[in-house]
């Protein structure tokens, strides 16, 4: 399947693999996902003139003569454009000004002018966060966008620009023979995305984005750059990984560690709608025994009688991969009515998921706009027949939704849940509730719901939902009092807060 970002929704509602959600631009979400990468406060008072307006005291005039980037303001070339959430469900953002940061001197510049002075600043990276945290009305948006250079070094290690997307990341590393893993939408911003923990493709074989971060330079709320990693402010670099992104500062630049890029093979079955229970419950049961090698999704699109379909990736060698196939057939129990399997190099992996394997790279970073509702949980109890019958049921009621339950376990599963801040290592599997239609809000916050007695109330914070009433305790588990102390050590003040911040929760 080739096309548009319009393409790849369609792609996600057939089956497509982890971690990709809103694409086009991910999630990133509050991050991150992803993503804008670092995650945004959010404003609601009226930007039309000057910021003393919006509660503020920000020099605007004095902060663009600082800048080596630029600041766009309201009724500049190029502010709406850069003021438009990807989610145009959202309706329209009026942020007080936008700043195109030009290197990490302009973050600590953006920072110290601006920072504390009534004004909520937002990071943004690839800017798909869900609620639009990261481009708020009344806000300053730090836009880290052009810190996009990556290094792959001898050591085998990559150093990587908050603003690169997930397309180049992909594609600078695959031309060292190496990769991260991470997820299939190739506009989201590594920021987010790996703040927020980054499920991706090839999850169980190799672990979350985070997993692979060995640093972090970081501007926080006194205006300091920091490098965070396990010997320098360990228990802020603990919260980079799985907390969200806009908490403690903006992130300018990771070093990940790498692994050589494997070939991925990419399967697809469909099964007789009529199947689609026994499907997920086989589906479930069949991952939990699966290797690490097989990552896979199950989607279970909402109708009268609801469809279904597997997706998934098998790391190097073939070798094994048929067997675990007829294995999952046999426990479903009729025969898939299609089934698809392609190997590709690992690039052309990535691009075949991104919905532009025979396209230009220059057309996978295409970003376009498109409305959509979308929430989460995590699978934290069996999903037996008897409850993937109460799930299917859940849709069948609705229409124009898909359910994306994404495997865990494997490498995910290999930390404690306290050893990053990502909290859902014990988790089978994440669902993402997923709607293209922008005024479905309300369907998709009953579907949620409705999930939370059935497979846990757990939810993934770079699928942030801004109507989630339980968020702080979904997202972050037994590991939110230890991210409120390291945030609140870092941002005293809440100069990062926004709606869903840590230190709201």
């Amino acid at each position: 399947m080739t096309g548009s970002a319009v393409n790849r929704r369609k792609f996600l509602a057939l089956g497509a693999l982890a971690g990709v959600a809103a694409c086009g631009r991910a999630a990133a979400p509050p991050s991150s996902g992803a993503a804008s990468a670092s995650v945004a406060a959010s404003g609601s008072a009226p930007v039309a003139a000057p910021v003393k307006a919006a509660g503020a005291g920000v020099d605007l005039p004095g902060l663009r003569r600082a800048l080596h980037g630029k600041l766009l303001l309201p009724g500049d070339g190029g502010y709406a454009s850069a003021a438009t959430p990807f989610n145009t469900a959202l309706g329209t953002r009026k942020p007080a000004a936008i700043a195109l940061v030009a290197d990490a001197t302009d973050v600590r510049t953006v920072v110290t002018k601006a920072g504390g002075r009534g004004v909520p600043l937002a990071a943004r990276s690839g800017g798909h966060s869900y609620p639009g945290y990261s481009t708020p009305t009344g806000g300053l948006v730090v836009d880290v966008g052009a810190l996009k250079k990556i290094t792959v070094r001898a050591d085998n290690t990559a150093v990587v620009g908050a603003g690169a997307r997930l397309i180049d990341v992909y594609t600078a590393l695959a031309a060292h023979g190496r990769a991260i893993p991470a997820g299939s939408c190739p506009t989201v911003g590594i920021g987010g995305s790996t703040l927020g923990g980054g499920l991706g493709v090839v999850a169980r074989a190799y672990g979350l984005t985070c997993d692979h971060l060995r640093s972090a330079t970081i501007v926080t709320a006194d205006g300091e750059i920091r490098t965070a990693d396990a010997n320098h402010d360990a228990d802020l670099f603990w919260s980079l990984r799985g907390g969200g992104g806009g908490n403690s500062g903006i992130v300018t630049e990771f070093t990940f560690d790498t692994v050589p890029a494997p070939n991925v093979t990419i399967f697809t079955l469909r099964f007789p709608a009529a199947s689609s229970a026994r499907v997920l419950a086989s589906w479930a049961a069949w991952m939990g025994a699966a290797p690490q090698r097989l990552t896979s999704l199950c989607a279970i699109t909402a109708a009268a009688t609801p469809t279904n379909r597997v997706t998934g990736t098998w790391t190097g060698s073939t070798a094994g991969l048929d067997a675990q196939l007829a294995a999952l057939i046999s426990a479903v129990g009729t025969p898939p009515t299609s089934r698809t399997k392609s190997t590709h190099t690992w690039l052309d992996a990535m691009r075949s998921f991104a919905g532009c394997l025979s396209k230009t790279t220059d057309a996978c970073r295409v970003v376009r706009p498109e409305p959509f509702r979308a929430a989460s949980r995590l699978v934290e109890k069996p999903l037996n027949a008897a409850v993937a019958t109460k799930v299917v049921d859940v849709v069948r009621r609705q229409s124009g939704m898909v359910l994306l339950f994404d495997a865990l376990g494997g490498a995910v599963g290999a930390p404690a849940p306290g050893d990053t801040a990502f909290v859902h290592r014990r988790a089978t599997a994440s669902v993402q509730i997923y709607s293209g239609r922008a005024s479905s809000a309300g369907a998709v916050n009953a579907v949620q719901n409705a999930l939370r007695p059935l497979v846990g109330g757990g939810a993934y914070v770079n699928y942030l939902n801004a109507d989630q009433a339980d968020w702080g305790a979904a997202y972050y588990g037994a590991n939110l009092p230890r991210l409120r102390t390291v945030v609140r050590h870092f941002d005293p003040q809440g100069v990062f807060t926004f709606p869903q911040s840590v230190l709201k929760a």
